[in-house]
């Protein structure tokens, strides 16, 4: 499982590097995919690729979209069916309240080239600490979901997977 885990979290460093490459190229043009990365059960990684992203790093997400659980989606399709694609790792929504669909959306068109994860429990990632995060709660809850619950942070300021905190965080609100 470390091993799993270990692979997954330098995947997503690499994808980072790339979008943090393409960030500042991609700020300007209009998405036209999103590549999504679900093969982390802890969370799904979505990531906003725009017209002007670079062509090699557009090859590079389409050859991973070849593997189970990484794909890429016509923007116009993953906008309009936003919720129909966060709902399936989504296990236990912690956050019925948030606006976690419209928040992901908004991100992902604010910063195409910034990776952006609904966790297993309805809240956001953006950093790699909150997906460190999401892995240890989530093992956490399969191990002992009563256990899990009493040690839940009842406070959003720390809650690092809060959507609303992440959303606010991400555009500047």
């Amino acid at each position: 499982m470390k091993t799993a885990v270990c692979a997954r979290v330098l995947f997503l460093v690499m994808i980072v590097l790339l979008g943090g490459m393409r960030e500042a190229v991609a700020a300007n043009g209009d998405l036209v995919e999103v590549f999504i990365d679900a093969r982390q059960p802890a969370y799904v990684v979505y990531q906003g690729v725009a017209e002007d992203t670079p062509q090699i790093a557009r090859q590079e997400m389409a050859g991973y979209a070849t593997l189970d659980g990484v794909s890429l989606v016509a923007w116009a399709e993953f906008s309009a069916n936003v919720s129909d694609y966060i709902a399936p790792g989504i296990v236990k929504n912690e956050y019925p309240g948030a606006r976690t669909a419209l928040g992901l959306l908004a991100m992902l068109k604010a910063k195409p080239g910034r990776p952006v994860a609904i966790t297993w429990n309805g809240g956001i990632a953006t950093s790699f600490f909150d997906f460190q995060h999401a892995v240890e709660v989530f093992e956490r809850y399969l191990d002992n979901g009563v256990s899990y619950e009493n040690s839940r942070r009842q406070s959003v300021e720390d809650d690092p997977l809060d959507p609303d905190v992440q959303i606010k965080a991400m555009l500047g609100g």
